[in-house]
């Protein structure tokens, strides 16, 4: 997720009956990312670095139509042919099956959102650092993923070789690993790092996302498939450019070859939008026929209550066929695709039951498309987890989705309507 102005401070604790108790303040800061969605909560005090991209309002679940995708090649191996982003092999036919059990087998999933994607620290957002009681609860909760947003550009150091700074790698992994511990999959990534720009030539940007990635895939080698990588976040850019950035990250993951030859590798389109013309852009990428790669996407379906704090009552009968569609049309656009929905949720200025209601039947409506949806909490607006204990804040919004997700995965393609949510 991109902010504007700083994440709210995540120093509070909320309620389950919707009453911040501290916070609403971010004093640090904040990095808005490069491109993507935007949201509108959190006052900043002191500034904060606003990386390429700018400040971009969110298009959300604003669908566009157009070319519909056609899946993959079934098992197919890796192309290594064309120039860097020029495309020209849309991958056609199935996909790799094991990665549609996969994204079942992971939802529903929680981001540790506006921690290590801070700058320059974990801290940098006003969150405290994370610790092992955190991700154990959030596991215990019944949340199967862990999405592990990491800003990199404040760690590395000059070019060409990028070093990322030992300590911080160290405190990635150390997270990373209290994860997969406890028995989650877990998904590392660039996330508002400001080197990647779109000038009009992207080589030297190209070369330094697979300097960069080679580096974390490296510190990663020894993990079990259940730890995954996904190549950026929202990036603000599309085109060639962004599929060279894209086929330089998922080349230099495998360029380091053992567990990293087959390990999932997350892609998205430009903003991670629910955009048929960055989806289809990025299908054309040289290495779409990798049979381990899966799809993101970001939805904050609808947009006017997911992105927003000005009240809306979600639960009409529309608004269930709104969620249908969008699920259904990104599933169209991505055909037998392994599909994680990478960020969505709610701000905590909406009603609470509407939230409840909402996180259930989006839930429900993702896991019954064979899809992965991952709760975007930032500690502060979406948190629905006290980033110290490990409390839910929320419950009634954990217990929705989770069971949102069970209720999808055991009625495959059945979706939430206003008589049957």
């Amino acid at each position: 997720m991109t902010t504007t102005g700083g994440a709210t401070r995540a120093g509070g604790v909320t309620t389950d009956g919707g009453v911040m108790t501290d916070g609403g303040v971010m004093t640090s800061g904040g990095v808005t990312g490069n491109g993507g969605f935007t949201r509108t909560g959190g006052v900043s005090t002191s500034g904060g670095t606003t990386s390429q991209g700018g400040t971009t309002t969110s298009t959300g679940g604003t669908k566009t139509g157009g070319t519909t995708a056609s899946g993959g090649t079934t098992g197919g191996t890796t192309a290594t042919g064309g120039s860097p982003g020029a495309g020209g092999n849309t991958a056609t036919s199935g996909r790799n099956p094991a990665m549609l059990a996969l994204v079942k087998a992971m939802s529903p999933g929680w981001n540790l959102g506006n921690s290590f994607d801070g700058s320059p620290q974990v801290t940098s957002w006003g969150n405290p650092a994370p610790n092992q009681t955190l991700i154990n609860a959030v596991h215990a909760a019944g949340f199967n993923l862990l999405r592990l947003p990491v800003t990199w550009g404040p760690h590395l150091g000059a070019a060409p070789n990028y070093t990322i700074d030992s300590a911080w790698m160290a405190s990635v992994v150390q997270t990373a690993q209290w994860a997969i511990d406890a028995g989650m999959y877990v998904f590392v990534n660039t996330h508002h790092d400001g080197w990647v720009t779109f000038p009009s030539d992207p080589t030297p940007v190209a070369a330094e996302a697979g300097a960069v990635w080679k580096q974390i895939a490296t510190a990663f080698a020894g993990f079990s498939s259940k730890l995954m990588f996904e190549c950026f976040n929202e990036p603000g850019g599309g085109g060639t450019a962004l599929n060279s950035y894209v086929e330089a990250c998922v080349n230099a993951v495998r360029g380091t070859g053992g567990a990293n030859a087959t390990r999932v590798v997350m892609i998205q389109g430009q903003g991670a939008s629910p955009s048929s013309t960055g989806i289809s852009t990025m299908l054309k990428i040289s290495v779409i026929n990798d049979p381990n790669l899966v799809f993101s996407v970001h939805t904050y379906q609808p947009t006017n209550f997911g992105l927003s704090t000005s009240p809306y009552a979600w639960g009409s009968a529309s608004d269930y066929t709104s969620m249908t569609n969008s699920v259904t049309q990104i599933l169209g656009w991505l055909p037998n695709w392994g599909i994680v929905i990478g960020e969505w949720g709610s701000e905590s200025a909406q009603a609470l039951a509407n939230r409840v209601t909402h996180a259930y039947a989006y839930s429900r409506d993702t896991t019954a498309a064979g899809m992965c949806p991952v709760w975007w909490d930032n500690g502060g607006s979406y948190a629905i987890f006290n980033r110290t204990t490990g409390a839910q804040t929320y419950p009634t919004i954990v217990n929705a989705i989770v069971t949102g997700a069970q209720k999808g995965l055991a009625n495959p393609g059945v979706y939430s309507t206003l008589a049957s949510p």
